[in-house]
């Protein structure tokens, strides 16, 4: 029924409701356009969606996992695909991959493809560089220290060239010499170790003025574990978060800080845009009863959107388009292989 209020109801109203508004948190639709919905661009995969990142002409890469515990014969050992949003046409352009996880595009335009690890012949370990005109491929890092990789996760770059990835085990038997870690490869090829603080590193981004850089944990239990360590998360992570380093000019790491928590669902893959903020990929991993949503962080960690998935879900990996495409932002899903796009009010970064 109709509620009866005079003037100085009204006027009491009005400032209460004004206070209400400005304390409540920002919603989705200030990143995501309004009335924003996830379109499903494709469903051609096998298996394991990851790696979505736009090249600089605006076509999108993405990657199929195929582990060798599901698919036991005929293996085609992961397979990248290249998505064109004007034509909606999806080609592969390299199978065998690697067994691909991640993939970035560095400032030169070529793609850098984590290789993660499966079994010995379809698990490459190692990061490599593939020019997208010529096709060619350029191993960039398979060991350290005299030692193989564990498993390329996750890969990035700054404004230098230099490039950032995380090195964790999440499937295969191929022995574990290293410790998870993150590490850093410079223009000259040296090879760095920078951290073995994050029990299980996975995605990994630079912030758009160079600065910081952020690391996911996915410390699922569920999970084997890497009997070269660490032992323990430095920060007390027992699925899901952000840590956060200050990063300087020579691209090493310092004051490291949890940046962001959750203890419910682990922090797969992220992406930033040009504001700073950082885009979550959030599940539990449970293929079974699978839990998820895509969360975005401002520059001080704060959760400022959410958005639910268009079905049961599990959200690997995200990632902007470019040019006409740049506010679409990309999700890849894991288990069931599907390419989803939504609108956003946002552009995506990219170190050009």
């Amino acid at each position: 029924m109709p509620i009866l209020c005079g003037r100085r109801c009204a006027r009491v109203v009005a400032v209460a409701f004004a206070a209400t508004c400005a304390a409540l948190p920002v919603h989705a639709e200030t990143i995501f356009q309004p009335h924003a919905t996830w379109h499903e661009l494709s469903a051609a995969g096998r298996f394991f969606s990851e790696g979505v990142v736009a090249g600089k002409d605006g076509r999108v890469y993405i990657t199929d996992m195929t582990p060798s515990v599901v698919f036991k014969e005929n293996n085609p050992g992961g397979t990248i695909y290249r998505y064109d949003p004007k034509t909606k046409q999806l080609d592969p352009i390299m199978q065998p991959s690697g067994m691909a996880n991640g993939l970035h595009i560095d400032k030169h335009g070529d793609l850098i493809i984590a290789q993660t690890a499966d079994t010995p012949a379809t698990g490459g370990r190692a990061i490599v560089r593939r020019n997208l005109a010529t096709g060619t491929t350029t191993l960039l890092a398979d060991a350290y220290d005299g030692k193989r990789l564990v498993g390329p996760n996750d890969v990035t770059s700054d404004a230098q060239g230099r490039i950032y990835f995380t090195d964790a085990r999440y499937g295969g038997n191929e022995p574990m010499e290293l410790p998870n870690a993150v590490y850093r490869i410079d223009p000259d090829g040296k090879i760095v170790q920078l951290g073995t603080d994050v029990f299980r590193p996975n995605g990994i981004e630079v912030s758009p003025d160079g600065r910081r850089l952020y690391v996911s944990a996915f410390n699922s239990a569920r999970l084997r574990t890497n009997p070269s360590g660490p032992a323990a998360d430095k920060f007390g992570l027992t699925m899901g978060g952000v840590v956060a380093y200050d990063l300087d000019s020579a691209g090493n790491i310092s004051n490291s800080r949890l940046f962001y928590r959750n203890d419910e669902l682990g922090v797969d893959g992220m992406t930033l845009d040009t504001d700073g903020n950082l885009y979550l990929a959030l599940h539990n991993g449970n293929p079974q009863d699978p839990k998820g949503h895509v969360a975005v962080l401002d520059r001080n960690g704060k959760e400022i959107a959410r958005m639910d998935l268009p079905e049961k879900f599990i959200p690997s990996n995200l990632g902007f388009g470019r040019g006409d495409d740049a506010g679409t932002l990309y999700m890849t899903t894991a288990f069931k292989w599907r390419l989803y796009s939504i609108p956003t009010t946002r552009h995506g970064h990219y170190f050009d």
